[in-house]
């Protein structure tokens, strides 16, 4: 490529995602008087205050915030970076070595879904210090990350692919050479959802005990129901936040100027379906997979129960969960109790993920197709996304209900910000030169992303799926703990709070098994639609 011209795309690309002053002081004050609206509307319930009252609460704490966000960032930024170094170190060995990923996946998969009730008190007794705080932060961002970073991998151009293999180039040299260059857009949008992640991660980790920190403020004033003043923690958390977002937007766009202006138009083959002996093949293959999986999460747990001696008062052995769900005399009981808690939390996650898919698709065809919208809508979503949810819960509760409408905008707020950024992300995907051609011919922009944009992003969106979707059962069953008081996540604190903590780890088994099927789900429907519909050959 000419090196002029390839900076003259980079400047385009820079200049494009500048946010102009004009758009973000409307996003702001967009912000502003829907707040205000809202403390008209619920003012005899008195939840949402009036900004000047948060303002006024932040200025009376002025001299107690710098600590307390020393502490969180402190605590966010080392899990974020362990966190994330681990996520793309292990992304990519799995794609060098497909066998790892087969073995090791179910158990990425589950650390993302283990409820935070059953891990928190086995963090706070291994860890020392603030590490159970930075460990939550770390797992908050390692699934995410790991996702991103393996779509990003797996991207990269088939016919350049095949150049270097006829040249003699090995996997190690592509990975090097290629596949982590073609990597870089979709990891940092998986890093833009991260940041938010990672702190709070952190907060809701000082949320369940700790010394100092924005937690800390948090639970202070939500318990001596200081409504101005946990907004104004809020207010806070969530600046912090979009700040972290900020950063690596900005890190992002000097870093890969091209993304979303790539104007070739070349189209890999179809992955071809798999038949016969392949099938049979894959099955095996699947099946040796799943049993490795199970067998490393099995001898994981004994690992850590009788490594770190842990009391078997309250830490579970996998046979300790067995003999609760099948073998004991209340076992029917048991399971019955389960089920029927599941099947209210997989209505309220269901639900609640569809409207947030949809919302969030929606949205980023939007903010695509017009980017003077997204420079005022995206600070909307960040700040949205960054409230703790341990603090909007109980407010979305009050203001829509403690029933299924309540439970389903909290998770369609889990599920939105995630689908929103990474969709955004591959519906940019698209070719320039291709989008060009349809508005040439004279279609808009609803027929440039029907036809064009929407199948390059087809492998973002099974991507935002497989993170949205044990996302939005985690924010099922912490929306029926704060609020609905129903389902496996009312299930999960009543069995804690009465230390039956047989029951505690074996609810919390059944949400992982089933975050993780649902997942292999969308796995293997991923492969055969995106081989039909999408532009590029998934590998």
């Amino acid at each position: 490529m000419n090196p002029f011209m390839a900076t003259r795309r980079g400047l385009i690309a820079a200049r494009s995602g500048v946010r102009s002053p004009v758009a973000v002081a409307l996003g702001v004050a967009g912000l502003l008087l829907i707040w205000e609206i809202l403390a008209q509307i619920f003012a005899d319930l008195r939840v949402v205050p009036q900004p000047w009252a948060v303002l006024q609460a932040m200025w009376d704490d002025r001299n107690i915030y710098s600590g307390n966000i020393s502490t969180t960032l402190s605590e966010a930024a080392i899990g974020f970076f362990w966190g994330n170094v681990l996520a793309v170190a292990l992304a990519g060995v799995f794609v060098q070595v497909p066998a790892v990923e087969r073995l090791l996946l179910r158990i990425a998969v589950a650390s993302y879904c283990v409820p935070l009730v059953a891990i928190a008190p086995i963090l706070v007794v291994v860890l020392p210090g603030n590490a159970p705080k930075e460990a939550l932060a770390g797992l908050s961002v390692f699934f995410t990350t790991l996702t991103a970073a393996v779509l990003g991998l797996r991207s990269a151009d088939r016919s350049a692919l095949d150049l270097i293999h006829s040249l003699g180039g090995g996997s190690f040299f592509i990975l090097r050479k290629l596949r982590l260059l073609s990597a870089l857009p979709s990891l940092f949008a998986g890093l833009k959802i991260a940041a938010p992640a990672a702190l709070l991660g952190a907060i809701i980790g000082e949320y369940l005990g700790s010394s100092s920190g924005l937690g800390v403020m948090l639970v202070q004033a939500q318990s001596s129901f200081q409504v101005a003043r946990t907004w104004a923690v809020a207010l806070v958390i969530s600046a912090l936040a979009g700040l972290g977002y900020a950063l690596v937007a900005i890190i992002a766009r000097w870093l890969t100027p091209w993304a979303g202006r790539d104007v070739s138009v070349g189209v890999g083959a179809a992955a071809s379906a798999v038949a016969g002996d392949g099938r049979a093949r894959s099955l095996l293959v699947g099946t040796v997979g799943l049993v490795g999986s199970i067998l490393l999460i099995v001898v994981g747990w004994y690992a850590i129960i009788w490594g770190f001696s842990l009391d078997s008062y309250f830490a579970k052995t996998p046979a300790d969960v067995a003999t609760y769900l099948f073998a004991g005399e209340d076992a029917a009981e048991h399971r019955q109790r389960l089920l029927a808690a599941l099947g209210i939390t997989l209505l309220d996650a269901g639900v609640g993920y569809v409207v947030g898919l949809i919302a969030a698709s929606l949205a980023a065809a939007v903010l695509v197709a017009f980017r003077r919208v997204e420079q005022i809508v995206l600070p909307l979503a960040i700040v949205l996304r960054s409230i703790p949810l341990l603090a909007l819960t109980p407010l979305l509760a009050l203001v829509f209900g403690r029933g299924l409408l309540g439970v389903t905008i909290v998770v369609a707020v889990i599920t939105f910000f995630a689908t929103l950024v990474t969709v955004s992300q591959g519906l940019r995907a698209a070719p320039v030169l291709a989008c060009e051609v349809i508005t040439s011919l004279g279609g808009g922009q609803l027929t440039v992303t029907r036809k064009v944009r929407l199948l390059y992003a087809l492998p973002s969106l099974f991507a935002s799926a497989r993170i949205a979707i044990p996302g939005a059962i985690a924010g099922a069953t912490l929306a029926e703990w704060l609020a609905s008081g129903k389902g496996l996540g009312s299930l999960l604190v009543s069995d804690y709070t009465a230390s039956r903590f047989a029951g505690l780890w074996s609810g919390s088994v059944v949400i992982v098994v089933v975050s993780v099927a649902l997942y292999g789900l969308v796995t293997a429907l991923e492969r055969p639609v995106v081989a039909r519909y999408a532009p590029q050959q998934v590998e």
